[in-house]
């Protein structure tokens, strides 16, 4: 949730690798920027929304089953949160993404996260985080109750828990932090071609994993600060399929390292 309140921009990289079982090879390249358009602070009520823009450069070595080199998405996130006493806070996010080819848009092409939870203050570096998630997109829908804490071992250090997110922060010194992770990773983009039947036909890819990561960030100068992460994709998998949910490919892909370079300016 931090990172809203942020201005972030990166270039990332997944060097091509096989699907399982097929002579295909799959990987890409992602330009992505994010930015907060909007924030209110009302006694206890705060509210805040966000946008997110992914441009993927994608490698598919199999033109008849997937005939696109370029893909986007574009992702609001709309937060609210009420500080209901001392110790709790209810929040709630929304987050629809448009996610394809953008040739043809139509609501075939919209994923949707929902989640809704509570933060109990148990101590000065102590809370824990309940709720729920549902979120379509990379794969069936999917409903999770949840359950995670923040903890803050000491002054130079915070862990984050909440179900497949993990996040270690280290503050090294006061310009350079380490942060350890581990996340889903992935999207489903709505594409549409002509190439296939000589009719023009949509296709969703499904590519998702999930990575560790590691990364180093950089405050040159007040707000200002960069960034380097390396991580491995590891239960990775691709999935092709038409409208009708008729599968074409569903398959793993070959673990994969992963490279991202950014630049990010804090309010």
């Amino acid at each position: 949730m931090s990172e809203m309140a942020a201005i972030r921009a990166s270039y990332s990289i997944i060097p091509d690798k096989k699907i399982d079982g097929l002579t295909t090879e799959v990987g890409f390249d992602q330009w992505e920027i994010q930015a907060p358009f909007f924030y209110k602070k009302m006694d206890s009520w705060m509210v805040a929304a966000g946008l997110r823009y992914q441009s993927t450069g994608l490698d598919f070595s199999d033109l008849t089953m997937l005939d696109e080199d370029r893909l986007h998405s574009l992702d609001l996130a709309f937060f609210i949160s009420k500080k209901q006493s001392e110790t709790l806070d209810w929040i709630f996010l929304f987050n629809p993404s448009l996610a394809g080819d953008f040739e043809d848009i139509d609501s075939d092409a919209m994923n949707y996260m929902t989640i809704a939870g509570a933060k109990w203050k148990a101590s000065e570096t102590f809370e824990w985080i309940f709720g729920a998630v549902y979120t379509t997109g990379l794969g069936d829908d999917l409903f999770v109750p949840a359950i995670g804490f923040t903890w803050e071992p000491s002054e130079n250090s915070s862990l984050l828990f909440a179900g497949p997110i993990i996040r270690y922060k280290h503050s090294i010194s006061d310009s350079l932090n380490l942060v350890l992770g581990g996340q889903f990773s992935g999207n489903r983009w709505n594409t549409q071609s002509a190439n296939y039947t000589g009719l023009k036909q949509e296709r969703n890819l499904r590519i998702r994993s999930y990575r560790i990561s590691a990364s180093l960030q950089w405050s040159i100068q007040d707000n200002h600060s960069v960034f380097a992460t390396g991580g491995i994709d590891f239960a990775r998998k691709a999935e092709i399929e038409l409208l009708d949910e008729t599968k074409l490919l569903d398959r793993d892909i070959k673990s994969a390292p992963s490279f991202e370079l950014g630049y990010m300016y804090k309010f």
